[in-house]
Order: structure tokens, then sequence, then C-alpha cells
């Protein structure tokens, strides 16, 4: 049985389809890209995965159960986390704290017992924190030397590993990365590439969406292709690579561009 199976997913936007009929499926332990041209409808699909825009049509399974109308804090609680295209952090909190609230929906504390402060929220607090260095060790000096610098100080990048973290720390099955190496230059870039390897090998599958076709080639074990809302081929990155119809829609296209 698939982690997560997505079957005939249909979304539009008045007369716009933003997706029609997409399927595909990951596996345990599988990093799979999703690609396609600016418009193709791939953050729709994680929208749609996650819970924050529910498909008009079409089933989203995730370890077997269906989780089309949930909330995305259930869908979270499933086992499922995400980053966004565009970064969101709170540039007032400190890096920890903002790693610190990708854990909050596993909380017991109710606001009598964060005032009282009996011994169980404490441990809860340690025991979050502890959650929190654990995985901000995966990125090493980028971000355990600014464990309390405000978010908002930190280069572009590191805010992007601020997000990563973020959605690590509640231990997901499934994490969605949204454009991971955008705005990173090539150091940058070889070391998120690393990052998701680990991130796999640490028992978490991986969908990612990202444009730069040196990382999807290098980390994918299967590709998705979407274009104008449909998927348009599927398959290991040497036969995309080889696809005529990837390089017209996608490849092509960006060429065709330059030329202009």
């Amino acid at each position: 049985m698939p982690l997560l199976q997505i079957a005939e997913v249909t979304k539009g936007f008045g007369g716009l389809k933003a997706l029609r009929d997409v399927s595909m499926q990951v596996d345990e332990g599988e990093i799979v890209s999703l690609i396609g041209p600016n418009g193709a409808g791939k953050t729709t699909l994680f929208n749609c995965i996650t819970g924050t825009m529910p498909p008009n049509r079409g089933s989203v399974r995730f370890r077997d159960e269906e989780i089309v109308g949930l909330p995305p804090h259930e869908v979270a609680r499933r086992g499922i986390s995400r980053t966004f295209q565009h970064i969101r952090v709170f540039g007032q909190m400190s890096v920890l704290e903002n790693v610190m609230v990708g854990r909050d929906f596993k909380g017991r504390t109710g606001i009598f017992s964060a005032l009282l402060r009996p011994p169980r929220v404490g441990n809860e607090e340690a025991e979050n924190r502890e959650s929190c260095m654990d995985v901000m060790a995966l990125f090493g000096e980028r971000l355990l030397p600014r464990l309390n610098q405000p978010t908002r100080e930190l280069s572009y990048a590191n805010r992007r590993r601020v997000e990563i973290a973020r959605a690590l720390v509640s231990g997901p099955k499934l994490i969605l990365l949204d454009e991971p190496t955008a705005g990173m230059n090539p150091n940058e870039t070889e070391q998120l590439m690393d990052l998701i390897r680990l991130i796999r090998d640490r028992g978490h599958s991986v969908l990612v969406i990202e444009h730069k076709m040196k990382v999807v080639m290098a980390v994918s074990d299967r590709i998705v292709v979407l274009d104008h809302g449909e998927k348009i081929a599927e398959g290991p990155p040497s036969a995309i690579a080889a696809d005529p119809t990837v390089i017209d829609a996608y490849m092509g296209r960006r060429q065709r561009a330059q030329a202009d």
C-alpha cells in the first residue's frame, strides 16, 4: 500500500482548472519530485494534500486513510508536514522558538496547566526542546550558533532551513518541500541536496517541488511532471530527461522563452 495515494484530484477556481484528474503516489522511503512550468498546479496539489485547499473532486489517501476534508492540523497529526513556496517564519521570534512551533499541536498543555505549571508541563517543554535540538543538529553551524537570534536577522537560505527544521520536528512520515532551494547559491543548493537525502535516510518520505533540474535529477527516485494542471509524465529521472513531451512542455518552453 502506498504511503500517499492521490486519485483523480481536480481543483478549479471559477472557470480555471488548476488540477485535472491528477493521480500519483509516494511510497515509503521515496523521494518524489513534482516538476512543471509555473502555473502547472504543483503548489495547488500540495494544498489539496495538506487540507489548506480541499479538491473539488478526487481522493487523497494517507496510510490508507482518506484525508480529504480534514483541516490542516489534523492532516499534520496524521504525519504530513510541509514548507511553503514563500517562506513563512515568525521574524520576531528566535530560531529555536520558530522550530518549537512545529511541535505545538503535539502538546497536551492547556491554559490552566500553563498558568499552574504542574511538573508535566516542564517535562513536556524539556521533551520538545530535546526533539528540536536533535533536528537542529542536522543543520550544524548554519543554525546551531543562532538558536537565540531573531529569525528576521537570518539570511534567506537560513530562513529556509528554519522552515524545514520546523516541518521536521513534528516527526512526519511524509514531508512536502515547496521549492526548498529557491534563492540559494550553488554551494547552498548542494548542501540542501545532501539534507534531502539525509531526511529520507532518517525515515521520512519526501515529496518535493523543485525548478532546479540538477537537484531534481540528483535526488529523485521518481519524477512526476505537471503541465496546465494535468500529469503528462512520470518515471525515473533517466526516463523523464529523455521524454520529448517533458522536453517540449518544460525544458523546451524555457529555451524558447530565452530565445525570444
